[in-house]
């Protein structure tokens, strides 16, 4: 009992003694130095932290091969895995991280990649990753209800709206309109909305989804397929009756995968600089014809796609040539849109 005693008036006698004690180096700040505007020019880079949508265990050295591939990164690009599934994405020219943000969702072995750009100050491990841009179709819209609107009400409908593609806006009524649109991954996509019209009729608007990766056909939510979900396995229903389907995409997959060595840069590697451009000669090589030699090389490639497609060749079948072709390079389970 001595002892305990004892014991408990040397605790005490030390407590009272380092009561006071403040540990000030903590507390202390330490201000960022001012960042030399010339230096920043030379080394300016642009942070996107991402994750794919998948309990599976992501191959990381084939997933930098195939994501690199797919973005053909002017000024290349450091990918490294910040912890399991969570990756960081560092590009060294403004288009390429203007083009991966703007053109998702992209998508490795089919599993949708969830990812932000990460702001000045942020920490990418403290990037909440829970939602996914897509362009979505959508289908049905009655004569005079083919306003901006109408969809701006449907985009909200489904998600967080965030643009129009204004192109389809002008001229008659289309087969479908396409809306970008913000939507969470833990809820499930829709297949259709009721629209109630003036005279208080009503009628349905149905959704196809653009780049739709792996997803539930009994519970609509992304990330898994039907044969790891629960609730299907607890159900009765069979396949043919699961509420969603194939049908939800937007066109088909298509083409192989390629590997991106040519874009993909070590932790060592300095960022790809590009030439100066070339300016025109002021005299140029004119052919029989009467064209420049850029011109023959426009005239032949026409002549080739004509070959092969008789319509005619418009920037909107460049356009989705060239998306196409990017996407599934980087096994994003692309679809092109169909012909309106």
């Amino acid at each position: 009992m001595a002892d305990m005693a004892a014991a408990e008036a040397e605790i005490a006698g030390l407590s009272s003694r380092w009561a006071d004690i403040v540990l000030e180096d903590e507390d202390a700040g330490v201000e960022a130095p001012a960042v030399d505007n010339g230096a920043a020019a030379v080394a300016d880079s642009w942070v996107v932290v991402g994750r794919f949508l998948t309990q599976r265990l992501i191959k990381v050295e084939y997933m930098r091969q195939v994501m690199a591939s797919a973005w053909k990164p002017v000024s290349g690009v450091h990918i490294t895995e910040l912890q399991p599934n969570l990756f960081q994405f560092v590009f060294h020219h403004i288009t390429d991280v203007r083009r991966v943000m703007d053109e998702g969702p992209w998508s490795f072995e089919n599993c949708t990649l969830l990812c932000k750009e990460v702001k000045d100050g942020q920490l990418p491990e403290d990037m909440v990753l829970d939602n996914v841009d897509l362009w979505v179709q959508v289908y049905n819209l009655p004569v005079g209800y083919n306003t901006v609107p109408v969809l701006e009400q449907t985009v909200n409908f489904l998600g967080k709206f965030l643009k129009i593609d204004e192109r389809q806006m002008k001229g008659p009524l289309k087969a479908f309109y396409r809306v970008r649109v913000c939507m969470p991954v833990d809820k499930p996509l829709k297949r259709r909305m009721k629209l109630i019209r003036r005279d208080k009729s009503w009628g349905w608007v149905n959704f196809k989804y653009e780049r739709l990766h792996t997803f539930c056909f009994f519970c609509g939510l992304l990330g898994h397929s039907e044969k790891f979900c629960l609730k299907a396995r607890n159900s009765t229903l069979t396949a043919k009756q699961y509420p969603y389907g194939v049908w939800m995409r937007a066109g088909q997959t298509r083409g192989p995968r390629l590997v991106g060595e040519s874009w993909l840069l070590t932790d060592d590697d300095p960022p790809i600089r590009l030439e100066p451009v070339r300016e025109a000669p002021e005299n140029p090589v004119v052919t029989e014809q009467g064209r420049t030699e850029e011109e023959e090389e426009g005239v032949t490639a026409l002549a080739k796609r004509c070959r092969q497609d008789s319509r005619q060749l418009t920037d909107t079948d460049i356009k989705m040539a060239d998306s196409s072709k990017n996407l599934h390079q980087a096994g994003s389970g692309s679809q092109t849109r169909p012909q309106q």
